[in-house]
């Protein structure tokens, strides 16, 4: 299966502002996803936003 299509992002808490969720979108989508998902800092629901890719330095 080809891997080309999709883009993988990350889910950030709005309250908390921390990273909590790694999805793969599909390259077309050019909006921002915001879902309400468990944070687990707040022990809650709270709204999450799609932020782009981090790069990591070696």
């Amino acid at each position: 299966m080809p891997r080309g299509k999709n883009t993988c992002v990350y889910l950030k808490c709005e309250e908390t502002g921390e990273l909590n969720y790694k999805i793969r979108l599909n390259k077309k989508t050019t909006e921002n996803l915001r879902v309400k998902k468990y944070c687990p800092r707040l022990r809650r629901h709270s709204w999450h936003t799609t932020t782009k890719e981090i790069k990591h330095s070696s």
